[in-house]
């Protein structure tokens, strides 16, 4: 077996994106996003072109590959699916007293404060995996570290993230957070 280069990648571009892009279109239901999809699949084959083998199960792995992107693609979009949900259902429960107003947004300061002063790495993980959604081996793969490194920097950034916000940790501040939260976000949505 060959080892796949350049030309090959390209080839294999040409011959199969529009048959994945319809193999994911049937996952996702929306074009564009179908298109990223196999976009984001072949970017990983060719940040791995010279470990793989040409062969038939080159196309298998395209075919894998593009199922996995979606299926990640869908379970973040029902996660956000579900949270939009469960804030809509909380909004009758949201107080808009001025005080907790400004509790929030001193919490939102002191939490961004805590996050910016976390350790490059442990910065970076923290913020893929929180505000992304990646997962600790998709996080490994994009920053080309270990699984057991990223679990290791994320163990670092919540300890120092709750060593840094232990001062706002109380339940009752932390019910009243979150409730003012459910209601900035409904207002942002």
């Amino acid at each position: 077996m060959k080892k796949v280069n350049s030309d090959a990648v390209e080839t294999l571009f040409k011959q199969y994106h529009k048959e994945l892009c319809r193999w994911a279109y049937t996952f996702v239901r929306d074009k564009e996003q179908a298109q990223d999809i196999v976009q984001e699949v072949f970017l990983k084959l060719w940040k791995n072109r010279e470990e793989l083998e040409w062969g038939e199960q080159l196309r298998s792995y395209l075919y894998k590959s593009t199922t996995h992107v979606s299926l990640n693609h869908l379970e973040r979009i029902q996660k956000k699916r579900t949270i939009h949900q469960y804030i809509q259902q909380s909004n009758d429960f949201v107080s808009n007293d001025t005080t907790d107003r400004v509790l929030f947004n001193e919490l939102h300061e002191k939490v961004q404060q805590a996050i910016d002063n976390l350790p490059p790495k442990c910065k970076v993980i923290y913020l893929l995996s929180r505000q992304e959604g990646l997962k600790y081996q998709q996080i490994a793969e994009q920053l080309d570290l270990s699984v057991k490194t990223v679990e290791n920097q994320m163990g670092i950034a919540l300890e120092k993230l709750r060593i840094a916000l232990k001062p706002y940790l109380s339940k009752e501040f932390l019910i009243s957070i979150l409730l003012l939260v459910v209601s900035w976000i409904t207002e942002k949505v």
